[in-house]
């Protein structure tokens, strides 16, 4: 309306109706066009997220079994070094074992050389009481 109470002309407004629903129908356009964006990028986020949980689920099982073959390395250091210790034991042992061995065996010659010296000692008094001859008469 104008500002003396008269209708506007009918062409004007229809013009105007016009420029506006070509408006109306930009701006649907324009919100077609960012809600297909948005669709596409919430659709790549979708995936990304699914790639996301595949990775994490990876690498939880990575973690697992890394944990594992921790626990595998530390039984396995722990047995090595019980059979170090055990080793080294058993080295004591056989050194101890073989020093005995050695002093057992200069006993026994010592012991050979006094029996030696004991019969010799006791052959000889059997010569001597036979008057010098080895078979007694």
């Amino acid at each position: 309306m104008t500002s003396s109470g008269q209708p506007e002309d009918i062409s004007v407004r229809l013009d105007d109706i016009d420029t506006r629903l070509e408006e109306v129908g930009d701006q649907l356009d324009l919100i077609r066009t960012i809600q297909d964006a948005n669709r596409r990028e919430t659709r790549g986020n979708y995936q990304t997220i699914a790639r996301l949980e595949r990775s994490i689920r990876e690498l939880g099982d990575i973690a697992r079994l890394h944990q594992e073959a921790l626990r595998v390395a530390e039984r396995d250091r722990q047995a090595t070094r019980e059979v170090e210790l055990q080793t080294d034991q058993d080295r004591e042992i056989l050194l101890a074992s073989l020093l005995q061995a050695e002093r057992d065996r200069q006993q026994a010659e010592r012991d050979r050389q006094t029996f030696q010296e004991e019969i010799r000692r006791i052959w000889e008094y059997l010569r001597d009481r036979n008057g010098g001859t080895s078979t007694p008469n």
